[in-house]
């Protein structure tokens, strides 16, 4: 009957391990998409900080409407 517990405790065991295993994946994976999209933020935020200075350089030039 002992036998029949442990074995049953270790397969639960078992499970949870191969679910968390399987969460840290996808965590990992949450992780790296993220900072693709932070990296692209920024070069975004990039590129319209340097149109705007362009921008603001053509308005003083008389150059812009």
């Amino acid at each position: 009957m002992t036998d029949n517990i442990d074995n049953l405790i270790l397969e639960h065991l078992k499970r949870f391990q191969a679910g968390q295993e399987r969460i840290e994946r996808e965590l990992r994976e949450i992780k790296a998409r993220l900072s693709t999209l932070e990296a692209g933020q920024g070069s975004v935020l990039q590129h319209i900080g340097h149109l705007t200075s362009s921008i603001a350089g053509q308005m003083r030039s008389g150059l812009a409407p």
